[in-house]
């Protein structure tokens, strides 16, 4: 499952939603299986990405804030990496909070790009923190130097490092042309 930009931040929300009903709800999911995650260049907290545009002055502008629902309660509802973390009180007490939620969560790759001037690459550091902190135990951070917002997109279809960092990331790791994925988190 990958996307870019709102399509990363919809892409975990789908993962999130599916975690949430899993685990509050102790119901299956439907019969799709994911087997990995990648998000490109996205916002994953629509709170802080809404003060960063607020800052840009152009939150009135953004298609984001209609989106998510006008408000900050709503932002937060349709907050991936925050809405993580308001699902471990419903876990069961057989198991502990750290790892649970990692059972669920397929393994992650966060990409974003230095220079992106509209989403800022800290969306995806803090993304990737709370979701290590949720007990995910391969969740890996890349960031791409003279790289844009729309230039990450634009590499996977056309080539580019983007499109390199992935497919590499996606081979099994013994297979790895010994790349190194310094967010590599194994818990």
């Amino acid at each position: 499952l990958m996307g870019h930009s709102s399509g990363a931040h919809i892409a975990l929300m789908v993962l999130t939603d599916r975690i949430e009903r899993q685990v509050t709800k102790r119901t299956l999911v439907d019969g799709f299986h994911f087997t990995s995650y990648v998000g490109l260049s996205g916002p994953y907290d629509i709170n802080h990405h809404f003060d960063y545009e607020a800052g840009r002055g152009v939150e009135e502008l953004s298609p984001m804030k209609p989106a998510c629902g006008s408000t900050r309660e709503s932002f937060r509802k349709n907050s991936p990496a925050p809405k993580l973390l308001s699902i471990f009180p419903h876990i069961p007490d057989e198991s502990s909070s750290a790892g649970m939620i990692g059972q669920y969560l397929p393994p992650c790759l966060f990409v974003h790009g230095i220079d992106d001037s509209t989403v800022p690459f800290t969306a995806t550091s803090e993304a990737a923190r709370i979701i290590r902190s949720c007990g995910v135990a391969e969740c890996d951070e890349a960031y791409l130097s003279e790289t844009g917002h729309q230039d990450t997109v634009m590499q996977i279809m056309l080539g580019g490092k983007t499109r390199g960092t992935v497919m590499d990331w996606l081979l099994p790791t013994d297979q790895r042309r010994g790349i190194k994925f310094p967010g590599r988190s194994k818990l």
